[in-house]
């Protein structure tokens, strides 16, 4: 495709040598356009139509940049300059420019190469924003991109006074499948109800999938509970209907919860609470139910409603426990490092994964309380790792928002490493882009406090959040980590494949080692490793397991690494 490059400067020489630099080198690859935005800078950074923008460094510069930013601009700029430092190119890169070119040095296929390096990052990056707000199984809006969503279908009925409705969906018989039919059936079974949620659905209706068996729907521009109360029967009616797996007919029912803006909750985390009130009194009824939220079906979180009373229990009774993931480097086939992975004893229901309660502790504020015990847990086990002689082997932990903003944090997580006497070297927390950009600045110099006690970082769902580099590189972060959702379909989905390859490049320019996650396949790990990926985790080596069996574990491995070398 042929790009659009917009040449911003008051000297007609530079727009005569850079065009000319273009046309030398790539006629194909760029057009020289946008020539009415000249002198509308600001409209001509957040046009569509332009790819990339070359601007003369000037008075305005900083402050443009800023404004770019202000507004979200996502276009590669790339500035000219007299002279470049390394002083200056780091300001600049930090306001917001993605490179820079030298007046003086303006070689034909450097302007080329640095123009393409830019918009294929550009392009990655939007790949990789929109990946990372779908459900990998279903296709469907997963909790970031449902949360977005939602929040403009809240505006638009505010700005053009409409209601809009968020029903909120729960597969009654989920575990039972999963645990009688295996994984494989119940992934189809959550695909089946997904398809079939969407053939109920209007055009301007949307679907996510929130966590292992919820789903939520948003209803823009819905005439009364009425018709939302239609809608939400014929969806029961349509999830009921029976179902292939493992050759035998199956059939599940569902409860729906439903709560209309503006009557129903005017805030994002009122509207949800509200529906999802409403969806656990559905379940409480026998069969297939719709309830619609009033004040009276209220969720009880002081404890009335069991699952909030079960949860609270469970936190005083230190039910949860840890299962780690076995992370391994793909040079040699050596385990060097476990992702800790929480589940929930449930004294009833068995060993319950994240997605069945994890949303509900973040509501009730759990998850600091949580947080401190699964940090206490890994320590537990760095000691534990150390007397079965894997001194080597890091342990990552998932840290949430609310753990990392509390202010008592540093202390405790200093207290719990010096009680255990784990080295804090190889204890790793896994931050998210979203969590770091909540508060950029405060979230630093919390993991610099933390960075001088020996323990190290590493970014989960990479891409998700951070539009310039230079925010990366100002953070004490060792590890990017791929998605599973960008592993899924390797090597056979040309646009994973080069969101990979992106990241792994990218990671490896930035001296940052690279993590990918979800691997299932052999043909996987084999791009990866010829991708120069240097870690794995996924299914092809092992699902997370109870920390007593990682010694089996690695010495299936060592067995398989010997057969192997003499096959």
């Amino acid at each position: 495709d042929q790009h659009t490059v917009l040449i911003i400067s008051e000297h007609k020489t530079d727009q005569l040598i850079l065009s000319a630099c273009l046309e030398r080198a790539s006629p194909a690859r760029f057009r020289v356009g946008g020539n009415q935005l000249m002198n509308r800078p600001l409209e001509a950074l957040l046009d569509p139509a332009i790819d990339a923008v070359i601007m003369a460094h000037g008075p305005e510069t900083e402050y443009l940049l800023r404004l770019a930013g202000k507004h979200n601009a996502t276009v590669p700029i790339i500035l000219l300059l007299d002279e470049a430092t390394d002083k200056t190119a780091t300001q600049l890169r930090e306001l917001g420019a993605q490179d820079y070119l030298v007046r003086g040095q303006l070689q034909d296929q450097l302007v080329h190469r640095i123009l393409d390096y830019s918009i294929q990052l550009k392009e990655a990056r939007e790949q990789i924003l929109q990946l990372s707000n779908r459900d990998a199984l279903t296709g469907a809006l997963n909790r970031a991109g449902f949360r977005a969503h939602l929040e403009r279908a809240m505006d638009r009925s505010q700005r053009y006074g409409f209601n809009s409705a968020l029903l909120y969906i729960n597969v009654d018989q989920f575990a039972n499948v999963n645990d009688n039919y295996g994984e494989a059936d119940g992934d189809l079974m959550i695909k089946t109800i997904s398809r079939r949620l969407l053939n109920k659905m209007r055009s301007t209706d949307s679907i996510a999938r929130l966590g292992g068996d919820e789903f939520a729907v948003v209803l823009e521009d819905v005439n009364s509970a009425a018709d939302v109360e239609s809608i939400a029967e014929k969806m029961l009616t349509s999830i009921s209907a029976p179902m292939i797996l493992s050759e035998q007919q199956v059939a599940v029912e569902a409860s729906i919860g439903a709560a209309i803006y503006p009557a129903d909750g005017r805030e994002f985390s009122d509207l949800v609470d509200n529906a999802r009130s409403a969806m656990q009194q559905a379940k409480s009824v026998p069969g297939g139910k719709f309830i619609h939220y009033s004040e009276r079906l209220h969720f009880d979180l002081a404890g009335t409603n069991s699952l909030a009373a079960e949860l609270r229990n469970a936190v005083r009774r230190n039910q949860f426990e840890l299962h780690y993931q076995p992370r391994i480097d793909l040079h040699n086939g050596q385990l060097v490092g476990l992702e800790a992975l929480l589940r929930w004893n449930h004294p009833e229901r068995g060993l319950l994964g994240p997605g069945e309660f994890l949303s509900t502790c973040e509501d009730m504020g759990l998850m600091k309380t949580i947080g401190y015990q699964v940090i206490q847990h890994a320590c537990s086990a760095l000691v534990w790792l150390g007397e079965q002689g894997m001194r080597h082997v890091d342990v990552a932990v998932n840290i949430s928002f609310s753990q990392i903003q509390d202010n008592r944090f540093l202390e405790i997580v200093k207290d719990i490493v010096t009680r255990s006497g784990a080295d804090a070297s190889k204890l790793e927390f896994e931050l998210t882009e979203s969590t770091i950009l909540k508060s950029p600045g405060a979230i630093k110099a919390r993991m610099d406090e933390l960075r001088r006690l020996g323990i190290s970082f590493s970014l989960d769902d990479f891409g998700t959040g951070f539009s310039q580099l230079s925010h990366l590189t100002e953070l004490p972060i060792s590890a990017l980590k791929i998605d599973a959702c960008f592993v899924r379909d390797l090597p056979h989905n040309t646009h994973q494949e080069a969101v990979c390859t992106m990241i792994i490049e990218m990671a490896h320019r930035l001296g940052m080692l690279v993590v990918a996650e979800g691997a299932e396949t052999h043909e996987q790990i084999e791009f990866l490793r010829a991708s120069k990926c240097q870690q794995v985790q996924g299914f092809y080596y092992s699902p997370a397991i109870p920390l007593q069996q990682l010694p089996r574990f690695v010495k299936e491995q060592q067995f398989k690494r010997r057969e192997r070398l003499f096959s």
